[in-house]
């Protein structure tokens, strides 16, 4: 039996109370892969808070891969949660994993045709693999799978900036195993100083807003709307100023924050409509329950993503 307890004196969310709760005793054990969970309702009927909240507190479990919910099914402790090859995205990753065999069946192909077939491109992909850096283990996260899915026949390991020179302090020599190192921009300068002579390219990449949905948005608000921008760090919100400025999105009242700071329900409530990237979404997904909040969905410049599929299919 699940034992959860809310303190209504204290300065931590209701939300944020659970969610530590929950994933505690998910991480020790404590609720064994496939344990049940109480639905949302009977949960917020339990503890008398907003359904909103059990919602939100289920879905960045869910993000995180600590649980299931599965419709007719309901709310299950995930069976991936102590592998050590899942823990980066595991719920992605087996669903990825589930729709790909889902397809290849659906083509007509055997799984022994496509373990072969799979075993010769994780070989040659395996020879020449990328390095991503980024500045959090969140932006890695999300990024990782964009690069990964426009160009997918990379692969690509991350690292984060701060790891990334602690890892090359150690062990320089090994990015000879890469080949390319892919950063971002304000930073490429940096790298490819710090690197020893015969090092893989620095490749520029960053992520901008999507020109199919978030621009014809943000073009159509009029002019002086309130548009709040949520990004889990300020260096991302200052960058996705600039970007919608490059795509010539200047008649717009700008404000940002990050998603972590205490003052963001103040922000979303003088606003006229919020945007929240990934990352961000990520660090606090209840806010996408927020009816202002929409995501921002962004894309690979360019640029960047061309010269890295060059670099990868020489």
């Amino acid at each position: 039996m699940l034992r959860l307890s809310l303190q209504k004196d204290s300065n931590v969310s209701y939300h944020e109370q659970l969610y530590q709760q929950i994933a505690a005793a998910i991480r020790s054990g404590e609720l064994p892969p496939h344990a049940q969970l109480p639905t949302v309702r009977e949960l917020a009927a339990q503890l008398k808070v907003n359904y909103n909240t059990i919602r939100s507190v289920y879905l960045r479990l869910q993000q995180e891969g600590l649980v299931d919910s599965r419709q007719g099914r309901g709310t299950i402790v995930s069976n991936v949660v102590n592998d050590p090859l899942l823990t980066r995205n595991p719920a992605h990753l087996a669903l990825l994993a589930k729709e790909t065999i889902h397809k290849v069946k659906a083509m007509g192909y055997s799984m022994e045709e496509f373990t072969r077939v799979l075993s010769v491109v994780m070989h040659e992909i395996n020879q020449f693999p990328v390095l991503f850096i980024r500045f959090t283990e969140l932006e890695l996260a999300e990024y990782l799978r964009l690069v990964q899915y426009h160009l997918p026949s990379a692969m690509v390991e991350g690292r984060t900036l701060d790891d990334f020179w602690d890892w090359l302090e150690k062990e320089g020599g090994l990015l000879c195993q890469y080949k390319a190192i892919v950063t971002h921009p304000s930073v490429s300068a940096r790298v490819k100083q710090a690197l020893p002579r015969k090092s893989p390219p620095i490749v520029s990449l960053d992520f901008i807003p999507d020109p199919t949905t978030v621009i014809p948005a943000m073009e159509a608000y009029p002019r002086q709307t309130k548009v709040g921008l949520i990004c889990a760090t300020l260096r991302g919100a200052e960058g996705m100023i600039a970007d919608l400025h490059n795509a010539g999105i200047t008649h717009l009242d700008l404000r940002t924050i990050e998603a972590n700071s205490p003052d963001v329900f103040e922000l979303i409530a003088h606003c006229d409509v919020v945007y929240i990237s990934k990352p961000g979404y990520m660090t606090r997904p209840h806010l996408l329950t927020l009816p202002k909040v929409k995501e921002f969905q962004e894309i690979p410049d360019h640029h960047g993503i061309n010269e890295l599929r060059k670099i990868v299919t020489q």
